[in-house]
């Protein structure tokens, strides 16, 4: 990556963090695009330019993290040794404590994605499909049964991890996140394992 758009990463990254701020302090709908600009210390043009709508933050923050959910995916998938299962469960726990690390900001940033709609348009699909290709690789190595879409049970397993974080994000689940990530798998792990 040139410098160029090394710094035009590091300016995304800086409105990101400035409008994650204004939606914990604010609330996603109280925070303005004006508000965000003057925490990032840049011109409303320049982020009207790099996020033309208050909805495109958000949108930007959940990029982001389904980045990381498929770099973590990578990484536990190629752990020698490791199941596809054992990899998958890797992946939310460490996610669960990502969440739980920064928990106001985390549950505020989850309360703007719900209360914006902006999961409605913003490709979740994408993140369902990288557990669902974790499953694809489980059935081809034997650990998965075969006669499951793999892409349904990984959107399966999304699913419910994606609820219960808009749950904790409204503060109604109090367990440590990846004990509450660990429930869902394990109901789902028992019906995908082979026969």
């Amino acid at each position: 990556m040139g410098r160029r758009e090394r710094s035009k990463a590091a300016l995304r990254q800086r409105l990101l963090a400035a409008a994650l701020a204004a939606f914990v302090e604010k609330g996603y709908h109280a925070a303005t695009i004006d508000e965000i600009a003057e925490r990032a210390d840049v011109a409303r043009a320049t982020a009207f330019n790099h996020f033309p709508r208050k909805e495109d933050f958000l949108v930007g923050l959940i990029v982001d993290r389904r980045v990381a959910v498929r770099e973590l995916m990578a990484r536990h998938l190629a752990e020698p040794g490791q199941s596809v299962i054992d990899a998958i469960r890797g992946v939310v726990r460490e996610l669960g404590r990502w969440w739980d690390s920064n928990r106001s900001a985390n549950q505020a940033m989850m309360r703007a994605v719900l209360h914006s709609g902006v999961m409605a348009v913003s490709g979740s699909y994408a993140s369902g499909h990288i557990f669902g290709q974790a499953i694809a690789d489980g059935q081809q190595r034997g650990e998965i049964r075969t006669d499951l879409d793999p892409i349904a049970v990984g959107n399966l397993i999304f699913d419910g991890y994606l609820g219960i974080l808009y749950r904790w994000g409204l503060g109604e689940v109090d367990l440590p996140l990846d004990q509450a990530f660990d429930t869902i798998l394990e109901i789902v792990v028992g019906d995908i394992s082979p026969r």
